[in-house]
């Protein structure tokens, strides 16, 4: 009887596997956004799952109650704002944003930022089994967190504390969203910055990854109930840095045209 060779029969049943099998996306896709105050819609990860809405809101002590960043930064002409995004259509998304002091006198007090988020792994019941890492904070970590399953009460949810409250109720998710049946969650961290002083920048950097990254030592993450290779990890930092002043970049620039004009100069004494 001729022996018949495996190998065609061994790579087609490896082809029909891949197709059977997908394979994690490991693609954070921007959505909607960012819109004029730093928020988005439909933020995509993973195979299936969808971020519906990302929110950022911003206190500052003596400018009103929390609100958006940008409407909250305009009671002081002194503040300035600015979003950016690093990163979408890859594994792990990054959303920086800025809050510049531009005086040179005066300082601002009780910065607290918070980002709302509400992840759904699955499309159908829009379950997600909640895990976190939040140990001993270091510098930056954020400072509190809130997981709850979502609720339509409008006065009784994170955003709407957070405008009463200026806070985040710091505490472990809620049990249903840790156990495995998983909940609708909704979720919301928190960065303080006890001071923004004169020419001093706040930036608050929101990560968002599909394949387990995280860029800092706390972090939430959401996997889609019955949805493989469908877990969304939120993390983030914050750091305040000094901003050069006018006179600063003046006299820099100054240098490096010093610096051209003297290359310039030696390039043709040069011989041929």
């Amino acid at each position: 009887m001729a022996r018949t060779s495996l190998l065609p029969l061994t790579a087609a049943c490896a082809l029909a596997c891949a197709l059977a099998v997908p394979a994690a996306q490991a693609a954070v896709a921007g959505g909607t956004g960012p819109d004029f105050e730093g928020g988005f819609e439909n933020i995509a990860y993973g195979l299936a799952g969808n971020v519906f809405q990302l929110t950022p809101r911003l206190f500052i002590n003596g400018l009103g109650s929390p609100g958006g960043p940008a409407s909250v930064t305009t009671l002081n002409s002194a503040l300035d704002y600015a979003v950016s995004v690093a990163g979408a259509g890859s594994g792990l998304m990054t959303v920086d944003y800025r809050i510049t002091n531009s005086s040179a006198t005066d300082s601002f007090s009780q910065l607290r930022f918070m980002v709302f988020a509400n992840p759904d792994g699955e499309q159908l019941n829009f379950l997600d089994r909640v895990t976190e890492t939040w140990g001993a904070a270091v510098a930056g970590d954020p400072v509190r967190r809130e997981v709850h399953a979502a609720t339509a009460d409008p006065f009784d949810n994170i955003l709407g504390r957070f405008a009463v409250n200026a806070n985040l109720t710091d505490a472990a998710p809620d049990a249903a969203c840790l156990a495995p049946a998983g909940c609708d969650a909704v979720m919301g961290l928190q960065w303080n910055a006890p001071t923004l002083g004169p020419n001093e920048s706040l930036l608050v950097r929101l990560a968002l990854s599909d394949d387990g990254r995280s860029v800092s030592g706390r972090s939430l993450s959401f996997a889609g109930v019955g949805a493989a290779g469908t877990t969304l990890t939120v993390s983030g930092f914050s750091q305040v840095t000094a901003v050069p002043e006018p006179s600063t970049w003046a006299m820099a620039l100054a240098g490096l045209a010093v610096v051209a004009r003297l290359a310039g100069r030696r390039a043709r004494r040069l011989p041929a």
